[in-house]
């Protein structure tokens, strides 16, 4: 769903775009002729261009395979959320790109929010005051496709809408997770969760319930919301982490969001442009995309025994 925004983000910064492959080769002749790009048949061809990054919006469960190919074709990788499906996949996708000296990058755009990077700079500066607890959702409608194909996807609701929220509790107040209950369930699907809620605490003893549900109705925008309630002893604080926006609502179509700051998306891809070009540390690295993952197998350990997972320094367990 990202491919079009990223594609729509690189051309602005002018930024030549070799092509797409697509397994499925109605779904990518489609989409090429949309973005005005070639269409590439088969990963062989388009890895043999001399392309020198790749990006990867694939099925999730394509993630791992699609990266190591390109690592091996000596190119550098910027991989859609999650990174991979099991932490295992994740460290070798990391392993194999520092063997082959291309960087991997993990599109975690939340984190170029003028909302977030304000929030961050806040907290940095020490004037939010003691955090007590924190309230996020990451809610959206049912995307279809092949997010409610497990095979494909690896889960529903919990895995694709944790990874925002997960991510920015580390990076911004650099929290460590001390338990973890997790609870799902499937209104409408079959196969995967389409509604889903954690309850976390961490080591310092500061909560955060997160709802990562496809709750919304079929004429909601694409996108949801990213929020965090954060409540301190001096107050509290909202933000979305998808940005500043306002909401049109008319009789003749569903609610429209307008954002009004520069897209995060765009902001994130010219960063990661910088770290190529001028050969600088990758700013969210394969590190960074593991963590969410790791956070994301033991919710669903959580979810499926009904208990609460309790993190350890090396390993978790259930108490």
């Amino acid at each position: 769903m990202q491919a079009k925004t990223y594609c729509r983000a690189l051309k602005k910064m002018g930024v030549e775009i070799t092509g797409v492959f697509d397994r499925n080769p109605i779904r990518g002749t489609t989409f090429a002729k949309e973005l005005s790009i070639p269409f590439f048949p088969s990963l062989e061809k388009i890895l043999k261009t001399p392309m020198d990054t790749a990006l990867i919006c694939s099925e999730n469960t394509l993630h791992y395979d699609y990266t190591l190919a390109c690592a091996y074709h000596k190119m550098h990788v910027i991989v859609e959320k999650p990174l991979a499906l099991k932490k295992e996949d994740a460290k070798r996708m990391i392993v194999a790109c520092s063997e082959n000296n291309v960087k991997l990058f993990v599109a975690h755009p939340v984190r170029y929010a003028q909302t977030v990077i304000e929030l961050k700079k806040r907290y940095e500066a020490n004037e939010l005051g003691k955090i007590l607890a924190i309230v996020g959702t990451n809610h959206g409608k049912n995307p279809g496709g092949w997010f409610i194909d497990k095979e494909l996807s690896g889960g529903g609701a919990l895995l694709d809408h944790m990874v925002h929220i997960i991510d920015l509790s580390k990076w911004i107040f650099k929290f460590e997770i001390h338990t973890i209950y997790a609870r799902t369930n499937s209104q409408h699907e079959k196969e995967i969760e389409d509604s889903a809620l954690l309850h976390l605490q961490f080591t310092n003893g500061v909560f955060m319930s997160l709802d990562t549900s496809w709750n919304r109705p079929k004429n909601y925008p694409v996108w949801g919301d990213a929020t965090m309630k954060i409540i301190t002893d001096k107050g509290t604080i909202d933000i979305d982490g998808f940005g500043r926006r306002s909401d049109l609502y008319t009789k003749e179509a569903p609610m429209v969001n307008h954002f009004y700051e520069k897209p995060m998306e765009l902001s994130m891809l010219e960063d990661f442009q910088r770290c190529i070009d001028e050969d600088l540390p990758v700013t969210i690295s394969g590190s960074d995309g593991l963590y969410p993952v790791e956070i994301a197998e033991l919710a669903y350990l959580s979810a499926n025994q009904k208990k609460m997972i309790l993190l350890t320094q090396n390993h978790s367990k259930t108490p």
